[in-house]
């Protein structure tokens, strides 16, 4: 049914529904490139600060009050108070938009309700009886982050504002985010509105794997239709190397809020810092922390097996990599050569044989020593030795005639 002000209404069992639907995919398939990032980090991320392992960079100097870094291999790199139920303002708009682009087309024309229009707050002050497309309306909610867009987009999706939180929460927990509880599309500050460091990582994660939504986080502005131009709050899009979005907040309960990740030869993080005095500030700590961290990843370990060394004139030895290469690559996606020394009759265990040489996406990384994994001599030598004692033999041995 579509009543006259152009709404399009849902009631909360289609919306049921779709959020079932969704839950199918999402409970089995991870989000970023990787397909890894969300199962294993609401596995593994720690309510404390994680451990650094030796070698690791000095932590970093946040102000927030609950923070995460998550690696795009699962890894949480660091964490403080990851699963806190806080809080979030609207980082909320991450998921209000996942639940509009699962029941709504971009193109779809939103009708501005009075109820949406007195919301207020985000910059673009909606009017009743004002309308916007679907994909106009998600620009302004997650650019500078329009709460009566939220409103107007809750409505057209659920009918009413209280439907479509219901179907947010569900589509919460199909994510995974035990801690999320939403009370608004918007996440002004309500009783009972909160999430964690943890689950945003999650909400984020399935926002980024959806082209439009990706798209649209990380553009720094865009033009309406009306001609409206709503610009991203997100500080670190023009200002952090890699940047790729996700999500502002910023209320008196939740504090400073950002969610922000960034992508750097083909690995990628996402922070998370909650009631910070300087959110920006804090995630730029968190993903040069990240960063850090990574770089330090092996690529190939010492005493890695890496291929055969020829022994001459023939035979082979088992050779490994005699150094770790490291650095800052999917470990899974890297090319690993092994380029074999002159051949040698015999060779001592942890004698050089060749070289290792790592590479991504056509850049050398790395090159190593690549050693003998055990001594070893040439089979054919040895023949060759008791065929000359046969011969010394037979020659000195007396010739008896025929």
């Amino acid at each position: 049914m579509t009543p006259s002000d152009g709404r399009r209404l849902v009631d909360l069992s289609t919306l049921a529904f779709v959020v079932e639907r969704r839950s199918r995919p999402l409970r089995s398939v991870v989000y970023l490139s990787t397909r890894r990032l969300v199962a294993l980090s609401l596995v593994a991320c720690l309510a404390v600060a994680a451990p650094a392992s030796a070698g690791a960079p000095p932590a970093p100097e946040l102000s927030c009050e609950a923070c995460i870094v998550v690696a795009d291999d699962g890894r949480v790199l660091y964490a403080r108070r990851a699963r806190a139920a806080l809080p979030n303002a609207s980082t909320t708009k991450m998921t209000t938009a996942l639940v509009v682009v699962e029941t709504a087309a971009p193109g779809e024309r939103v009708a501005v309700s009075p109820h949406a229009a007195a919301t207020g707050g985000g910059g673009l002050d909606l009017h009743a009886g004002d309308s916007y497309t679907v994909r106009d309306l998600l620009y302004a909610l997650l650019l500078s982050s329009s709460n009566d867009a939220a409103v107007a987009l809750a409505e057209h999706v659920g009918g009413t504002e209280r439907a479509f939180v219901s179907a947010m929460n569900d589509l919460a927990d199909a994510l995974g985010a035990r801690a999320t509880h939403y009370v608004t599309p918007h996440g002004l500050d309500a009783p009972g509105h909160v999430s964690s460091a943890r689950d945003l990582v999650a909400v984020a994660s399935a926002l980024l794997d959806d082209p439009m939504l990706a798209r649209i986080v990380r553009t720094q502005s865009h033009r309406l239709a009306d001609g409206t131009v709503v610009e991203n709050r997100n500080a670190l899009l023009d200002s952090y190397t890699g940047a790729i979005g996700v999500k502002t907040g910023r209320t008196l309960g939740a504090g400073d809020v950002l969610v922000a990740a960034a992508r750097r030869r083909g690995r990628t993080l996402i922070a998370v810092a909650l009631r910070s005095v300087d959110a920006a500030a804090d995630d730029r700590a968190l993903l040069d922390y990240g960063f850090a961290r990574l770089a330090r990843t092996a690529l190939v370990g010492r005493g890695e097996p890496i291929g055969v060394a020829p022994l001459a004139p023939s035979g082979a030895v088992p050779a490994v990599a005699g150094r770790a290469v490291r650095g800052l690559a999917p470990p899974a996606a890297v090319d690993v050569a092994f380029e074999a020394a002159r051949p040698a009759p015999s060779v001592r265990a942890g004698e050089r044989v060749g070289t290792v040489s790592v590479s991504y996406r056509g850049r050398t990384l790395g090159r190593v020593p690549a050693v003998a994994a055990r001594a070893a001599a040439g089979a054919a030598p040895a023949l060759l030795a008791g065929a000359f004692a046969v011969v010394v033999r037979a020659l000195s041995t007396p010739w008896a005639g025929p």
